[in-house]
């Protein structure tokens, strides 16, 4: 890799050390079943500004993987039974993402609950909070892995001429704490430079 990997190894750290503020807030590693509505809603903000942090720092080191070289393969078809016809070619191609937060099934969120009658009162579900802490807690179990993935998927898109991704300003970083404000307000700036190289018909 060409980025320092000290650099990699503090700021996951630090936003390891951001995740186990927000889990020690709400008793999360407790497992509670249900949280105050506002205690949730501090949560949930909370790991959004992380989950984007996680997100630039797993692409940053993401383009710094250099990768194999991709030897082709040839597809040996599966036969099909008798009477069985292969409809996939007709879904077209399928779009995929690079998340960190899988979807829960179970009761809608408040906004998307109708708007008429009364919303609910008392705690809320915790479900939601825990499994965002629980993904991203996996991930930094291991971003090398998720870096590689991803790499390969920027491979993709670079085969595809893709335009080059854009880096917005980190949005409310005035209410982080300073080490993580630090690495927010590095990070559009090192992913510039990582970027510099993309073709870009723009």
């Amino acid at each position: 890799m060409h980025m320092d990997d000290r650099f990699f190894e503090q700021a996951f750290r630090t936003v390891g050390d951001g995740l186990l503020r927000i889990v020690a807030r709400a008793n999360l590693h407790l497992k509670p079943m249900t949280l105050t509505k506002s205690l949730k809603r501090r949560c949930l903000a909370d790991l959004r500004q992380l989950a984007v942090i996680l997100r630039r720092l797993i692409f940053l080191m993401a383009l710094s993987v250099e990768l194999a070289a991709v030897r082709p393969r040839t597809a040996k078809p599966v036969p099909l039974p008798d009477g069985v016809e292969d409809v996939t070619a007709s879904f077209g191609p399928q779009a995929g993402r690079f998340g960190l937060v899988p979807r829960l099934s179970g009761p809608l969120p408040d906004g998307f609950r109708t708007l008429s009658g009364p919303r609910p009162r008392g705690p809320v579900a915790a479900a939601p909070v825990i499994a965002r802490w629980i993904a991203m807690h996996r991930v930094l179990q291991d971003p090398a892995a998720h870096a590689r993935r991803l790499a390969r998927t920027i491979r993709r898109w670079k085969a595809r001429g893709e335009a080059k991704p854009v880096v917005s300003p980190f949005d409310g970083r005035h209410r982080l704490p300073p080490d993580l404000a630090l690495i927010a307000g590095t990070l559009p700036g090192l992913l510039a430079r990582a970027l510099a190289g993309w073709y870009d018909t723009g």
